[in-house]
């Protein structure tokens, strides 16, 4: 009977025993997955931060480049146009199928300031959507250039900007290249050529120390015509003393005007004028 209790208390102990044993196996594999879990997590962690940060970088190339793109793509038009812009506001008015944008732009065409505002307006067809100027106001910033101006009030009644643009791209180009040869006269021959007016004028004035009173005054117009077209027109006008016209047996000063339109069509603008200072 002793033996027998015995041997139940023993069973009993291994039983427990056992238990332990499972439940300490139990708990270690228990932390070994919770740590191998975590670290898995850490990992994936790590490779998401590093995947954003390589996304976001490849985004910022990508966004670097394109603006890269879109500045050459502005200095190569600029460059070719003379047309640059300063200032860009866009303001969204309408609804439904007629959408409109006002636009108010500043810009410059060479040396020449402008300011424009038009209204832009979407109409949205079956096949496709149609944008059309409904309003312009141009701003110049000289009203000296006349012709310029009333082609300007015809590019506004049409509506035009192609027109304008184009224009205004053709006349500011003359315009700067007659300040920039009338300063290099004035700065190559300071002693016979004048600017009463400065280089913006249309006309400088040739004087000869030898030869007092007498006066060579090149105009130089920039015309425009109704259609845009945009022309510069030389001419040369003399001032001489009446008592200077009696030695004048070959009529050299009625004649200078045809003279020189004949070294225009000849040698150009420049050469003909650097000539006819010489001849001075």
């Amino acid at each position: 009977m002793d033996k027998l209790l015995h041997q139940t208390y023993e069973d009993e102990i291994h039983s427990l025993q056992e238990e332990i044993r499972i439940l300490e196996q139990q708990a270690k594999n228990s932390q070994v997955y919770s740590g191998a879990f975590l670290k898995t997590m850490d990992m994936q962690r790590e490779k998401f931060s590093l995947q954003n940060l390589q996304s976001w970088k490849c985004s910022c190339t990508d966004l670097e480049a394109q603006l890269e793109q879109t500045e050459s793509q502005i200095a190569l038009l600029t460059q070719l146009t003379g047309i640059g812009f300063t200032k860009c506001t866009i303001t969204t008015v309408g609804t439904g199928n007629e959408k409109a944008k006002q636009y108010r732009l500043s810009g410059y065409s060479h040396s020449l300031q402008f300011e424009l505002e038009f209204k832009l307006t979407e109409i949205q067809t079956k096949e496709s959507v149609i944008a059309i100027v409904t309003e312009l106001n141009i701003i110049l910033e000289s009203s000296e250039f006349c012709d310029l101006s009333r082609f300007i009030s015809r590019a506004e009644e049409k509506k035009n900007l192609l027109l304008f643009f184009r224009t205004l791209s053709a006349f500011a180009k003359w315009y700067e290249y007659r300040q920039v040869t009338f300063r290099h006269f004035k700065e190559k021959y300071p002693e016979v050529v004048r600017l009463p007016e400065g280089s913006s004028a249309e006309y400088l004035i040739l004087e000869c120390s030898k030869l007092p009173g007498v006066e060579l005054k090149i105009f130089w117009k920039i015309l425009v015509s109704e259609e845009g077209v945009v022309t510069p027109v030389l001419d040369l006008l003399t001032k001489v003393p009446a008592e200077a016209l009696n030695f004048d047996t070959k009529n050299v000063a009625d004649s200078a005007p045809s003279s020189f339109r004949n070294l225009l069509r000849l040698f150009g603008i420049e050469a003909a004028i650097d000539c006819l200072i010489k001849l001075m």
